[in-house]
Order: C-alpha cells, then sequence, then structure tokens
C-alpha cells in the first residue's frame, strides 16, 4: 500500500464502527423461533442483533436447510439491503429471544449521501463477511467433517463463548441437527464425531449448552 494511500483522510473511515454514524432506532423484540424475514420478503431493511442469537439459512429446492451464519450481539445482517437485491434470498430466525434495531434502504441512502463515512464503514462489514465465507467454503472443500466441525465449534466460541474458568468456554445448546445444518452433513455423523470429541477429553455438552478448551480443541485438528 502506498504511503499516499495510508495518509489519505478517508482511511481510517474503513476501520470505524457503524454505529459511530448511525441513528439509533427503537428495538423490536422476537421470541425463539420467530422469523424475522423469509427468502421472498423485500430485501429493503438492514438490520442489527442488539441482544440475542439469529440463524441466516436457505432452504433447496428438495426441502433441506442449509444454515448460512449465527448472528450474535453487534452483528449486522441483511445487508442484501444495501446491494441493490430485490428480495432475502434467505430466512432469519430467532435462535432464542433477541432484540434487533433495523434502518430502511432509503434511509441509508440519505445517511450515506450526508455522512460520507458511513459507506466505506459499512463496506469494511460487507468484505468480513465476505471473508468468513470464502474461510468456510474453503473448509467445506478440503476439510475433513471432523476439521469442519472443530473449526465451526471454535468460530461460535469466538463469537458467543462465555468464560467459565481461565481456559475454558460455554456456548449456547446447539441440537445436533442444528450443527448438521451448518457443518454441511447429517445429524448422525455430527453425533458421533461430537461423541469422539467428548471420549478424548475435549469436549463437553448437554441440553445446558456445550462447553470446551479451545487449545485443546484446537490441538485436535
Amino acid at each position: 500500500m502506498s504511503v499516499a494511500v495510508m495518509n489519505s483522510p478517508v482511511m481510517p473511515y474503513l476501520w470505524d464502527d457503524p454505529l459511530a454514524f448511525l441513528p439509533r432506532r427503537k428495538t423490536q423484540r422476537f421470541q425463539k423461533d420467530q422469523t424475522i424475514y423469509t427468502p421472498d420478503d423485500p430485501a429493503d431493511l438492514l438490520f442489527l442483533v442488539v441482544d440475542g442469537t439469529v440463524k441466516l439459512s436457505r432452504i433447496s429446492d428438495a426441502g433441506r436447510e442449509t444454515v448460512l451464519d449465527f448472528c450474535s450481539a453487534d452483528t449486522f445482517f441483511g445487508e442484501s439491503a444495501i446491494m441493490g437485491r430485490r428480495d432475502r434470498g434467505e430466512s432469519a430466525v430467532a435462535l432464542d429471544e433477541c432484540s434487533v434495531m433495523e434502518w430502511s434502504r432509503d434511509e441509508l441512502g440519505q445517511l450515506m449521501l450526508r455522512t460520507p463515512e458511513l459507506g466505506p464503514s459499512m463496506l469494511r462489514v460487507m468484505a468480513a463477511k465476505l471473508y468468513d465465507a470464502d474461510t468456510r467454503i474453503e473448509s467445506l472443500a478440503i476439510d475433513q467433517i471432523s476439521q469442519r466441525l472443530i473449526k465451526v465449534l471454535l468460530r461460535l466460541g469466538g463469537q458467543f463463548g462465555t468464560p467459565t474458568g481461565p481456559l475454558t468456554l460455554h456456548i449456547m445448546p446447539l441440537t445436533h441437527e442444528l450443527l448438521a445444518r451448518y457443518v454441511g452433513t447429517s445429524r448422525e455423523i455430527i453425533t458421533q464425531h461430537m461423541s469422539q470429541l467428548r471420549r478424548k477429553g475435549v469436549l463437553e455438552y448437554s441440553r445446558a449448552g456445550i462447553d470446551f478448551n479451545p487449545d485443546e480443541l484446537r490441538a485436535v485438528l
């Protein structure tokens, strides 16, 4: 990167938090399993998770769900609102009780005209999501299922993990079916690999959630 680019007054805006420029809105509350939008809904709103968790997914023509992502607090979703798409193409569902904030496409356009810094900061958010998606696609292409599962658990630990000790994390309870839809395999295979990880002593799981030491889990990749 050239010195001229690095010294450009525009450059710092790329790293600013969009929330520094977006006006606060009254939050909406969604109950567990409540739909926030469907694939056919118009892509005219950008959302932010205030608290709780949102699941993004798509349904194939055969009726099979693929989980695209889990969005935690302070995470934007519904970026198709600023990409010129007419409909969503995906569904957003509250994985647990959650609150979200929203801004309309028209409002975002007006805000970007008045506050030029908002555009680059939103670009940074979208670039980060594209990088995560590329990383996941690469994992689907080259990793074995056990490796994909471990990487997913580590990613979720980084997103949602609550420390339960100096070295361990706790994440929300996730069914093996839901993990299978995220990893790209069957529930039975996820159950098999989760049981193997438990026998190795690198994680514990129950209806209360999943507990693991990230370093120990990473060591068996």
